[in-house]
């Protein structure tokens, strides 16, 4: 009888212990990020005035893959990882869309910036519409934009410039802070890609 109420209270004292051990111990904190724009990178160098246009930005689409709050890094080929702790802060298209629409209107000095769906009082300019195929890197590795774009009128049926460009930007750090900087230089690079088109339209009007 007594040997059985000495493993009651040892059992007892062994639970106690291990869901203590659980209370104390924190589990890693979430970092969450945000796209940079080239003004925060140091970047900026405005390669033309245009304080007439008016540009409209979007849709900006990615694949369904990248649709969630989760950082992706890619693993080998078509395996991908996504890290709890390391975390988008807002929606990832509006981020790239606020991005790059702020990118746009440094290098280009435009001030009447707009980003999809706009209101009916708005007519741009031009319209800029983004469609990524990848957008992503390895820690440690390089990042990789691949990316469909082109500039339309205002109501997007008149094809005026665009393409396909593929860009990558090795990590400067072995973390997601590094990934987050390198990804952020490669929207800064098809910004200037996309800036000189529109720059040309504008004086070839």
């Amino acid at each position: 009888m007594i040997g059985k109420t000495m493993n009651k209270w040892t059992l007892l004292v062994c639970c106690l212990l291990l869901l203590a051990g659980c209370i104390g111990r924190k589990s890693p904190e979430v970092t969450y990020y945000s796209l940079l724009t080239m003004e925060q990178l140091g970047e900026v160098n405005a390669i033309s005035s245009h304080p007439e246009v008016r540009l409209g930005i979007g849709p900006v689409t990615i694949p369904d893959s990248l649709k969630r709050s989760q950082v992706a890094t890619r693993q080998h080929g078509n395996q991908y990882e996504f890290d709890e702790f390391n975390r988008w802060a807002g929606v990832l298209e509006r981020d790239l869309a606020m991005v790059l629409g702020d990118n746009l209107g440094a290098l280009l000095d435009v001030k009447k910036v707009v980003t999809f769906p706009w209101l009916n009082y708005f007519t741009p300019t031009y319209r800029v519409v983004i469609d990524i195929q990848r957008f992503d890197g390895s820690l440690g590795g390089d990042a990789v934009l691949d990316v469909r774009w082109a500039v339309a009128d205002a109501e997007g049926k008149e094809f005026l410039a665009g393409g396909k460009t593929t860009l990558s930007q090795p990590l400067q750090g072995p973390g997601y802070a590094a990934l987050v900087e390198a990804e952020s230089l490669l929207v800064a690079e098809l910004s200037k890609k996309v800036a000189g088109e529109i720059d040309s339209l504008v004086k070839n009007q």
